[in-house]
């Protein structure tokens, strides 16, 4: 079979028509380290989003355009944002198994509205 073609088409895929972005584009992902020596050092790694409204979408909560929940958890996913009112919206960050982050372009009046195809890359 041709090995190409069995990529292609063994990927899972999903289309959520009419998604609605609300997150604030000034949300800033910060990456913190922490460190603490009470006879033993210990260094803890934090991540956390500081300022603006994050909108964090877990795959489960979407629905597919023929009416199905996503899973769970997607493996290695890739997340095209196709625009259907011209306002401008983007990931903040690298989509995760579980969940992703998405937030409108600054300046913005109106909240963007897309359609999302979420693509599991293997």
């Amino acid at each position: 079979m041709n090995i190409t073609l069995d990529y292609l088409t063994g990927n899972r895929k999903w289309l959520v028509r009419d998604f609605t972005v609300w997150g604030d584009a000034g949300t800033f992902d910060a990456a913190i380290i922490a460190t603490e020596d009470l006879g033993v050092s210990t260094v803890i790694f934090l991540r956390e989003l500081l300022g603006g409204q994050a909108q964090v979408v877990e795959y489960t909560d979407l629905v597919d355009h023929r009416g199905n929940h996503l899973p769970e958890v997607i493996s290695n996913p890739t997340i095209v944002i196709i625009p259907k009112n011209g306002a401008a919206a983007y990931l903040t960050g690298s989509p995760g198994n579980m969940s992703f982050a998405i937030a409108k372009a600054p300046g913005g009046s109106i909240e963007p509205v897309a359609d999302l195809l979420i693509m599991e890359m293997r």
